[in-house]
């Protein structure tokens, strides 16, 4: 039985999912948030980013713009409210919630959930409200107080999903069990597609950017994330290239960035004396999220820290060196030939604890015999892979 009551989501004519998602939350809990609408096709499902945090960081402003890009072109989710910049914002943000009157709202967080909680009570006066949380303080006997804003709350049974599940397994928890949701497993995987304009984008930026150059092998890469505890050292990421470069001559290298960090990048790839013979690119979203997988789709190798790329490239079937810590093993592509994921387990477990020398020896390993010629023409890039999904 869910917590929500059946004849209530029966009733329901829209429904509030407050979470302040990342692009990989987005990537995987879409999928059974868009089943559930599927399940109820009368429900409006919207979704609340908004981190509570109310300051200006660029960073968390153009992230929370490109996902409500994403979701705007996602057709199961009729409306987005993005991160605020402001208190006046996030205010101004309740009231157009609330003139709406949810019937229902689902709040997912990991250490705000106290917040989140009475944020959807503002939003939402007379709706039934669930907060899901990671834990409990003081062991659960002060729940009843820290979450008086809610009617039902949800932890995650961790003992049920095993030793092996994968983030699909915990959402597809979720969501069963607050909102009787039923899927089967081979739905679980996500999918994303790219539209024509986008992939042409895409091809006409590589063809202008490599243009007269020799067409080796194209590596899509990553060394940055929101948590300096998940980066790669820039000296590391230089030092991988180079050696790439003595190689194979013919390389070519895209560099992602975040819009805001795109000139610093730029300006260090031409200073570096390394990458003099290197054929290298930084890389960023322009106008469109959809610019972002549509490159990893054209990319032969993609070589990434813990962050959504890893996530795109695995929803691209495209081959795959994922850099990550242990804390979360759940977040982990699944591993095969063309798939591989780098633990931290020395110094202090940070990324930058990976070498590049570890990264080249696994690169080595799936270049075998083993692994199949993923190498394409950049005419067929990324249409061949315009549909993203497992």
């Amino acid at each position: 039985m869910s917590l929500i009551p059946s004849e209530r989501l029966a009733q329901a004519r829209r429904l509030l999912f407050v979470s302040p998602l990342a692009l990989g939350d987005f990537l995987y809990i879409k999928t059974f948030l868009a089943a559930l609408k599927q399940q109820h096709p009368a429900l409006e499902v919207d979704i609340w980013l908004d981190d509570n945090r109310n300051n200006q960081d660029s960073w968390r402003l153009s992230r929370s713009k490109i996902m409500q890009q994403w979701i705007a072109a996602e057709p199961a989710f009729s409306r987005s409210y993005g991160c605020s910049d402001s208190k006046a914002m996030q205010d101004r943000q309740v009231e157009a919630a609330k003139a709406l009157d949810y019937d229902l709202v689902i709040t997912h967080s990991g250490s705000k959930s106290e917040q989140f909680s009475a944020l959807a009570r503002r939003i939402s006066p007379k709706g039934f409200i669930v907060t899901s949380l990671a834990k409990s303080k003081f062991g659960g006997l002060l729940d009843p107080w820290f979450f008086r804003h809610s009617d039902k709350t949800f932890k995650i049974d961790v003992a049920a999903l095993g030793e092996q599940h994968h983030i699909t397994d915990r959402y597809y928890q979720l969501l069963h069990r607050v909102a009787g949701l039923t899927l089967d497993k081979s739905a679980f995987m996500p999918s994303l597609t790219i539209t024509p304009e986008v992939t042409e984008t895409a091809k006409a930026w590589l063809s202008k950017t490599f243009h007269g150059q020799s067409q080796g092998r194209l590596y899509f890469l990553n060394h940055l994330s929101t948590n300096k505890k998940r980066d790669w050292h820039q000296s590391q990421l230089f030092e991988l290239i180079a050696r790439l470069t003595e190689q194979a001559p013919d390389s070519r290298f895209i560099v992602n960035s975040t819009p805001e960090n795109f000139s610093a990048l730029e300006q260090a790839i031409a200073d570096e004396p390394k990458l003099a013979n290197s054929q290298v690119a930084a890389f960023t979203v322009q106008d469109n999220f959809f610019e972002l997988p549509a490159m990893i789709a054209a990319a032969d190798m993609v070589i990434t820290v813990e962050t959504a790329i890893m996530h795109f490239a695995t929803a691209s079937q495209r081959p795959l060196i994922a850099m990550m810590r242990q804390k979360k093993p759940y977040w982990a592509p699944p591993e095969t030939t063309s798939s591989k994921v780098l633990y931290a387990s020395t110094g202090k477990g940070y990324v930058c604890d990976i070498g590049v020398d570890e990264v080249l020896a696994t690169l080595a390993q799936m270049s075998g015999p083993q692994m199949p010629n993923t190498q394409i023409s950049d005419d067929e890039k990324p249409a061949a892979h315009s549909q993203l999904s497992s």
